[in-house]
């Protein structure tokens, strides 16, 4: 995957306000812990609710790192991210330490690349779906926009089940220079529209790719479409005329993971 040296930087501006600065879950606090890329600033932890293994390395790893923690009650707990499904974990956490776009000059390890390029996603359990999808399915880099697209926030963490500590995520300002960003260093790009008469099937994803999924409700934008080196629409034969975008980005991964697979088994 590209990035394992990745050039992010921690801010000392919290995630947000109430809810939106904390996560919570031990998915998503462990695996924030686990990565050591986008760390917590404080850990409350519930010993009694908490496998012996699992506060272990909580307190084995927050010493490690410097983080602040201390002991707490279920309770306690609830109270502090007012939720019952902490699961004895809570934490507070910075801003997001979004990738620079540079990412996509660094060398990989990686045959073919795999990206996804989101416009405007703007349900944050869509976003986090998504990631947890790409994860998955080996996707390396996610480019996101500025405007009218969600950022990562606790919902969207927790929602990717701690996915989002281990991919490359890119907010940047403008998604078609990005994209023709990405045309430049010969990533093909795949645009996800139901406009298309082209199966996911009959495109060749072995080669660097990226694919493009819109909005929820009005789609791809139509100058980022226009960028698109080929488009695909996944088929149906159900009642609904289109699908979910978390579901349409999670079909589409395995399409290429598949391809890929079969290819270098």
């Amino acid at each position: 995957m590209v990035g394992r040296k990745k050039k992010r930087t921690r801010s000392k501006s919290s995630l947000g306000n109430y809810q939106r600065n904390w996560i919570w879950g031990r998915h998503a606090v462990m695996e924030s812990l686990r990565a050591n890329q986008w760390l917590p600033e404080e850990l409350h932890l519930a010993p009694e609710i908490l496998d012996s293994s699992i506060l272990n390395e909580v307190i084995r790893r927050a010493k490690s790192s410097g983080i602040d923690f201390q002991e707490a009650t279920a309770e306690s707990l609830t109270q502090l991210c007012h939720a019952r499904d902490h699961q004895g974990l809570v934490a507070r956490m910075p801003e997001f330490p979004y990738c620079s776009l540079d990412i996509l000059d660094a060398p990989s390890n990686d045959k073919q690349r795999f990206a996804l390029v989101l416009d405007r996603i703007q349900d944050p359990f869509n976003f986090g779906s998504i990631l947890r999808s790409a994860d998955l399915f080996g996707v390396s880099t996610v480019l996101i926009g500025e405007r009218e697209q969600v950022g990562v926030t606790s919902h969207v963490a927790r929602s990717s089940a701690g996915a989002v500590n281990f991919l490359n995520i890119c907010r940047v300002p403008n998604l078609c220079e990005a994209s023709q960003r990405l045309l430049a260093t010969d990533y093909q790009l795949i645009a996800a529209t139901e406009k298309s008469s082209t199966p996911p099937s009959q495109i060749d994803f072995r080669s660097n790719t990226a694919i493009v999924i819109g909005n929820e409700g009005t789609g791809i934008d139509p100058d980022l479409l226009n960028l698109a080196t080929q488009t695909c629409a996944i088929p149906q034969s159900g009642h609904i005329d289109s699908l979910n975008a978390a579901v349409a980005a999670g079909i589409l991964c395995y399409e290429v993971a598949r391809q890929r697979t079969h290819a270098d088994p």
